[in-house]
């Protein structure tokens, strides 16, 4: 079995790597064990059957603009993951998340629009990095 070239991928990867970076706060490892465990707990309460809101309600963090993000992050991970991702309507997420459907479609369009922006950003790096 052949293995792609690693030349071939390399500059797909620098366009989402640079991509990712624009969009991408940089979290310390500790802000970063504490979205990961939030995400985790979020996780586990909807598995188990809370609606977002409770789920949310019982998700206790000192920080409640850092809790902020990682709500965010979370339901823009869950509709790449099930809709973008797995093909799941929005509908559907919508009801396992026990949300209006426009919340979600609001995120998706957010989510849109975050992905031109970058990709914008990245373009005019990349052009003011060719004149120098």
């Amino acid at each position: 079995m052949n293995k792609p070239r690693q030349e071939t991928l390399r500059p797909e990867q620098e366009d989402y790597d640079a991509r990712f970076d624009v969009v991408q706060p940089g979290f310390s490892d500790d802000q970063e064990r504490v979205h990961a465990e939030a995400v985790a707990f979020l996780k586990k309460r909807l598995k188990k059957g809370d609606s977002w809101k409770k789920a949310v309600d019982a998700l206790t963090m000192a920080d409640a603009s850092f809790k902020a993000v990682v709500l965010d992050d979370f339901l823009k991970i869950t509709l790449a993951e099930r809709h973008f991702q797995g093909g799941e309507e929005i509908k559907s997420v919508a009801r396992f998340l026990q949300v209006p459907v426009e919340l979600l479609t609001a995120i998706k369009e957010e989510m849109i629009r975050e992905v031109q922006e970058a990709s914008m950003e990245v373009y005019r790096r990349s052009r003011s990095e060719q004149t120098h």
